[in-house]
């Protein structure tokens, strides 16, 4: 099986949430999405994801608390999603 094409734009995100303090997030590539989680005991707890468009655009969403996506209207580049999260949403990266 080939690797995910994101998975180097994984790496990408990672540094932009660890530069900004957010050091216990992971990332993984899934199809189109980058899914931005956390681990707590053994198991992964969505919490945002960012779906590729075209280009260097992708889609927001965001995890609801039942662990079920929900779509955003916001759309970007990897730094300015990664900007909007941490600036604007950042309860849904804060750590529980």
């Amino acid at each position: 099986m080939s690797e995910n094409p994101l998975k180097w734009t994984c790496d990408t995100v990672e540094k932009e949430l660890r530069l900004k303090g957010y050091n216990y997030l992971k990332t993984a590539a899934r199809g189109s999405h980058i899914v931005i989680y956390t681990e707590e005991n053994g198991e992964k707890i969505n919490r945002s994801r960012l779906t590729k468009l075209k280009g260097d655009t992708f889609m927001l969403g965001r995890a609801d608390n039942r662990g079920r996506w929900e779509p955003t209207p916001y759309e970007g580049n990897i730094k300015e999603l990664v900007s909007m999260l941490t600036e604007q949403f950042p309860w849904v990266l804060a750590k529980w």
